[in-house]
């Protein structure tokens, strides 16, 4: 596996669960905007490298991967995930901005750190563009398809204090 932030300094962070009313209570709320200040500083980005370390070092249940991990899931209700972007690499996604580019959707099945041993269909757009910022503070366009597509929606949502069950098909 390719580690791509400070392994020696970083530490895994508590995960929230919807089970426990008060972790719930984070996960349902509005996430805000991520200043650059706060970008620029030591304790953001040793932040950075403690959620990448806990998604790369997470197991989910039997037939899903950790694909990727929000701030409000560790108890930071702040703009922020991690999102598997190659093999064994994860990418940080400040701020995104999402839009559809095309209207087509599919339906797949999705699981979550967040809600154990539960997983459901969910109806999603399958061509977005997301604007973001990188861990610096650069402004970033990336398109997305497919199952890709899916992972970076189904993290913005958590930014929103929206749950995949929210959005089951039946």
């Amino acid at each position: 596996m390719t580690v791509w932030y400070n392994i020696g300094m970083s530490k895994p962070l508590k995960i929230l669960k919807v089970n426990n009313k008060e972790e719930l209570k984070t996960l349902r709320a509005l996430s805000r905007e991520v200043t650059q200040e706060e970008i620029k500083s030591e304790e953001f980005q040793q932040f950075l490298d403690n959620l990448l370390y806990t998604v790369e070092n997470t197991d989910m249940q039997e037939g899903f991967m950790a694909a990727g991990l929000a701030a409000p899931q560790v108890g930071r209700n702040i703009r922020v995930f991690a999102k598997l972007i190659g093999k064994n690499k994860f990418g940080i996604y400040i701020n995104p901005k999402i839009d559809i580019l095309k209207t087509t959707q599919d339906i797949q099945p999705e699981a979550c750190l967040s809600i154990p041993d539960t997983e459901g269909l969910v109806l999603r757009f399958n061509n977005i563009k997301v604007t973001y910022l990188d861990r610096k503070g650069r402004k970033r366009r990336e398109k997305y398809y497919d199952w890709d597509a899916r992972e970076v929606l189904h993290e913005n949502d958590h930014l929103d204090g929206i749950l995949f069950t929210d959005k089951l098909v039946d």
